[in-house]
């Protein structure tokens, strides 16, 4: 699997996600699993000083 997206994805320490990306305003909160080669998309959340409370 081609992972270039990873570069734009920030790891996410003590979270409920492993990964973060932004996509404008938006953060895509999401885990990867890769023995599948799937991406899970979890939850689309707008930025705010909640989005990243767990």
């Amino acid at each position: 699997m081609k992972i270039e997206w990873k570069l734009k994805a920030i790891k996410l320490a003590n979270h409920r996600y492993a990964y973060r990306m932004r996509v404008g305003s938006y953060r895509v909160l999401f885990n990867i699993l890769e023995t599948v080669e799937i991406i899970s998309i979890e939850e689309v959340r707008k930025r705010d000083e909640r989005t990243y409370s767990v």
